[in-house]
């Protein structure tokens, strides 16, 4: 009896074939304008979270309408998430330009810059610290795709985003540095895999691109997440941290939990690399204040040895 035959195997669709192209397509819809700004805080240490309240309650006071399109948008369920259209983050150590911190606009808000800009002068003048210090912005910057410091601004898509590694395959390690907050079904992620990451990222980047745009990024995302899960990846360690912090908006105190960690990429990241050359801008999981689980990618390729 002749063995039956071999099940034929599926050819790849148009968006397998064409992944990290359509990505970048798509990617290439979501402008950003990354800037630093170098502060001068006086006897007070700001953090984050203190500057981003006080810019907030400036906006809340003096443009009402703007605090709703930028920094009090709400979530929505979906495969794609809504969320405030900037990011706020601690810039890396830099004795040139420190303290300073990157604030980071996106699509929507970049028409708004003038009105955001006075928003951080009338902050400044509102004070941080129980004794209210007044702080003023000394200098800013606008970042290129390379995270190096221009003069101009001028925003550029997240397709432009450069990669630090030399190839797709070069082995890499991706550190989250500031906490990734993740839930699935109410609670906490608290040990993260690579699709998990990658399933956050779509679902967070799709909210950021034109209704047009979405559907197609819909079924990007499926495929993007099948092949993180074929990709070799070792995940962790990983710690808790958690943050409290009082809510105006809520008038009581807020216990966020996240963790902090390393995915390692033995084989780079593929077809994953616009995704995750994005993901150094924008971020991944939830709680802005939080740090919105800033990653900084490191090479593995060893120097070569000196002849």
């Amino acid at each position: 009896m002749s063995s039956p035959p071999e099940p034929a195997s599926r050819a790849p669709s148009a968006l397998e074939r064409h992944l990290p192209q359509l990505c970048r397509l798509a990617l290439e819809q979501v402008w950003i304008l990354p800037r630093r700004l170098q502060l001068d805080t006086g006897r007070v240490y700001a953090t984050v979270p203190m500057l981003r309240g006080v810019w907030g309650r400036a906006m809340h006071e003096h443009f009402p309408e703007l605090y709703g399109r930028v920094f009090q948008v709400p979530s929505r369920p979906g495969p794609v998430a809504q969320g405030p259209p900037y990011l706020l983050r601690p810039a890396p150590p830099d004795a040139e330009w420190a303290p300073a911190v990157e604030w980071i606009l996106i699509s929507p808000a970049i028409q708004y810059l003038g009105r955001l800009l006075e928003c951080w002068q009338r902050a400044g003048h509102y004070g941080l610290g129980p004794q209210r210090e007044p702080f003023r912005i000394v200098r800013q910057g606008t970042l290129r795709p390379d995270g190096e410091v221009g003069e101009a601004p001028s925003p550029w898509s997240l397709a432009q985003a450069l990669w630090p590694c030399a190839s797709p395959v070069t082995p890499c390690r991706l550190e989250f540095i500031a906490p990734l907050r993740l839930r699935h079904r109410g609670r906490l992620v608290e040990h993260p895999t690579l699709v998990d990451v990658v399933a956050a990222l779509v679902r967070r980047l799709g909210g950021m691109l034109p209704e047009a745009y979405q559907p197609l990024w819909v079924d990007l995302g499926r495929v993007l997440r099948a092949r993180a899960e074929q990709l070799p990846a070792q995940c962790g360690p990983w710690r808790r941290q958690h943050l409290l912090r009082y809510s105006g908006a809520q008038n009581q105190e807020l216990e966020l939990h996240g963790v902090v960690g390393t995915i390692t990429l033995p084989e780079g990241p593929q077809e994953l690399l616009p995704l995750l050359a994005a993901a150094q801008w924008v971020h991944v999981g939830k709680a802005t204040v939080f740090g919105l689980g800033q990653l900084v990618v490191h090479s593995l390729d060893r120097p070569a040895r000196p002849r």
